[in-house]
């Protein structure tokens, strides 16, 4: 059955009476007093209608704003005035575009918005550095290209003592043009980490690219799993730059974990490699945006930030850090540290 025209809200009827007492308001002092103010004025309300009130308003509004336009330009004699007049029925259909695209969604722009906003928050809280045993520390840093509100990087980690699981995620695109794909990946991702076993991780989530179908798009992805007890390393790479350790002498040491893209194909092998990480070593996962290719190393911003952060004591949680400012893509690096004894 089709469905009927939304009902207007109850407060949107007394918002479409004022903004109708605006116009009406604005066309009669133009007539008395043609001085007084521009016909341009008239965006104003038709700008506040498109935001706040529905498709069948904003058509309402329009009839009144279309009456006032003709009652000017009927006794105006000014080129001007057919100039403004044009702006005001340009804004005009935009503001009915933009109430027939929210209408569409079934969500007021407001309520659309806080429900976008809180799945970057819920994407962004469900990768947050889980509290590890003593001797371990896990933190992150964060950076959105040109600062956008979402991002095509993200983080999940899931501790199940002794194991700990950490997977950085690097969705093609950055910023808004990925924020769909990123939302839907995460939330995926996030119900595979800790469910399935942790060395059929990546190829649970290879499996679920690949149902996608995705024509042009891919994602890359880092997978680690560190044994508490131990300190034993498992890392799996799937397209994505591959792990370092940053050794407690101050070497650097580059995994040797090799992997094809996620989605490429459904038979993908992602081969583990091995390592240990001993007190005061480090494990460094990184985004290709916090590399710095024009450099001849493209690790030196990111050496450079993981040596402050050992520096000030491996703090724990979320941080906001331009690890490489040139890049224009997202920037995300993901620490494990196990700390020396004293």
């Amino acid at each position: 059955m089709a469905a009927g025209p939304r009902p207007l809200r109850v407060s949107e009827p007394w918002a479409l009476v004022g903004l109708i007492v605006v116009v009406v308001v604005l066309g009669v002092v133009k007539v008395v007093w043609p001085d007084s103010e521009p016909v341009a004025a008239l965006t104003v309300p038709v700008m506040v209608a498109g935001w706040r009130l529905s498709r069948r308003s904003v058509l309402i509004l329009g009839a009144v704003v279309a009456v006032v336009l003709l009652v000017e330009l009927a006794s105006s004699q000014f080129a001007r005035s057919y100039v403004a007049a044009g702006v005001v029925v340009l804004t005009w259909l935009l503001a009915l575009r933009f109430a027939t695209m929210h209408e569409n969604w079934g969500l007021g722009i407001r309520r659309g918005m806080g429900i976008l906003f809180d799945l970057r928050d819920r994407v962004r809280s469900q990768g947050e550095p889980p509290d590890m045993a003593g001797g371990w520390t896990m933190a992150r840093a964060l950076r959105s290209a040109g600062d956008a509100a979402f991002r095509g990087d993200f983080t999940l980690a899931h501790r199940h003592a002794p194991l700990v699981q950490a997977l950085l995620v690097d969705v093609s695109g950055h910023g808004v043009d990925v924020a769909a794909r990123s939302v839907q990946v995460a939330g995926a991702f996030g119900g595979l980490i800790g469910v399935v076993e942790p060395e059929r991780t990546l190829g649970a989530c290879n499996a679920y690219v690949v149902r996608q179908e995705w024509d042009h798009d891919y994602a890359t992805a880092v997978h680690a799993i560190v044994d508490e007890a131990t300190g034993g390393l498992v890392v799996r790479c799937a397209g994505h730059p591959a792990p370092r350790i940053r050794r407690a002498d101050g070497s650097w040491e580059t995994l040797d974990a090799h992997g094809p893209v996620l989605g490429l194909t459904p038979t993908a092998v992602f081969s583990p490699t091995s390592t240990t990480l001993h007190e005061g070593d480090a494990l460094v996962l990184v985004s290709d945006g916090c590399l710095d290719d024009a450099s001849p190393d493209p690790w030196h911003p990111v050496t450079a930030t993981v040596q402050r952060w050992l520096d000030a004591g491996s703090p724990a949680g979320t941080q906001e850090l331009d690890v490489n400012t040139a890049s224009g893509d997202d920037q995300t690096l993901l620490l494990v540290a196990r700390t020396p004894r004293p």
